[in-house]
């Protein structure tokens, strides 16, 4: 079995990288059956998100106060152990396209805006957002609507997230 990869969150923030970026930077680079391990002083929502479509299981435990996350690939049956939610999860974001830039706005009005955008959709239609960062509440939200999504980072540190809308 192959070593985790292990990334300390606060040495990230100290060298200035964006920190959405370069996790999913670790992320594309895992190598298959590699888990991974996240130390931090937060709940790494939208990674666990992510890790969680890509098939891995998460556990969580407090060190102090450190929030240590491990990311461990899972069996097939592992990841879908039933037809429920986490199905909708592996959807592919595609359909017709609406924009929406949420760039320039202050908090709550980003994620405001997009969710009153995805309640006017028709089924199938892609929300593209376009935010100053990662929109941590708002993915929040989506997984517990069980909408599905992807996150892009921007070389700028912000975000662009496509949301299908598929109820």
């Amino acid at each position: 079995m192959e070593e985790p990869v292990v990334v300390e969150v606060k040495s990230i923030v100290k060298q200035g990288l964006s920190l959405f970026g370069h996790m999913m930077d670790t992320v594309n680079h895992l190598n298959p059956g590699q888990s991974l391990i996240v130390k931090s002083t937060f709940n790494p929502r939208p990674l666990m998100s992510q890790m969680r479509r890509r098939g891995y299981t998460v556990n969580q435990e407090k060190v102090g106060k450190l929030v240590v996350t491990t990311f461990i690939p899972s069996t097939e049956i592992d990841r879908f152990p039933n037809d429920g939610p986490s199905m909708a999860m592996d959807m592919p974001i595609d359909g017709p396209e609406e924009f929406l830039d949420n760039r320039g706005l202050v908090p709550p009005e980003p994620m405001e805006r997009t969710l009153a955008k995805l309640d006017e959709l028709p089924m199938g239609t892609v929300l593209v957002i376009h935010n100053d960062r990662v929109p941590v509440f708002l993915l929040g939200q989506l997984d517990d609507d069980g909408y599905p999504y992807e996150i892009h980072a921007q070389v700028d540190d912000s975000a662009i997230v496509r949301i299908l809308k598929t109820h």
